[in-house]
């Protein structure tokens, strides 16, 4: 169900949800609005709770908007920027003949892009998912490393790592130790990156965020909240950056 909201006018979807026990609102990239709400709430309660955030929703629109502007979908041209370990890598294409699968790699500050001479969709497509399997494979590698680092001073087991394609979220990991993690890492610092695999590590010794969780992740980052605060602000940056993944 869509609703608005005056003054500021706000649409948004409300989504009635049979667990929740507080009203819950999110602002999306795309601008839309999601309201989760119990069950036994009025639909005037709602219309109050997002009433009073009419403001700070639409500052947050005209954020994602800015940020559209700032990035555009990618076209895979040569000479086009990418995010690559915190580093601007400029694309170059090389068309090989005969090469029956797309392959992406850096080398000499570039990322460079090889193809069949696909063209169209076909090449954006196949484009997207050699990239997209470079970024899954070094995310994935930086994952191994930072787990093997910090296990032992936490005193905790990982498990499996596995690279996921995720929309809203970086990270997970299960009670057993399995580690799902967003191939999207690969964009971001490497300071950044050992913050999101120290976050879910620590969460093996406490499962929620309390102030003992965040003293655990304290020992071992003492500058966590630094790490902490680029994800937030540059978090969404990353996830329009990779839209075309």
């Amino acid at each position: 169900m869509t609703t608005t909201v005056a003054e500021p006018r706000v649409s948004y979807s409300l989504l009635s949800s049979k667990g929740s026990k507080s009203i819950c609102l999110r602002v999306n990239r795309d601008g839309s609005v999601t309201v989760r709400a119990p069950r036994f709430v009025t639909k005037s309660t709602v219309e109050q709770f997002v009433g009073k955030r009419s403001a700070w929703i639409v500052e947050k629109q005209k954020y994602f908007e800015q940020l559209l502007v700032l990035y555009p979908p990618k076209e895979f041209k040569n000479g086009e920027s990418f995010q690559f370990l915190g580093r601007n890598l400029r694309l170059r294409l090389q068309h090989v003949v005969g090469l029956k699968t797309p392959k992406c790699k850096v080398e000499s500050g570039r990322l460079k892009l090889f193809l069949n001479g696909q063209a169209g969709a076909e090449f954006k497509a196949a484009a997207s998912e050699a990239i997209r399997n470079l970024y899954a494979k070094y995310t994935k590698l930086r994952t191994a490393a930072f787990v093997r680092k910090h296990t032992s001073a936490l005193a905790v087991k990982s498990g499996r790592i596995t690279v996921v394609d995720q929309k809203k979220r970086w990270g997970s990991c299960s009670r057993k130790g399995d580690i799902r993690i967003n191939w999207r890492l690969a964009m971001m610092l490497p300071a950044v990156i050992e913050y999101i695999i120290v976050h879910e590590l620590c969460h093996l010794k406490v499962h929620d965020h309390s102030p003992k969780f965040w003293n655990i992740v304290k020992s071992i980052l003492p500058d966590y909240k630094n790490r902490r605060a680029w994800l937030r602000q540059h978090g969404p940056a990353v996830f329009l950056m990779a839209d075309w993944g």
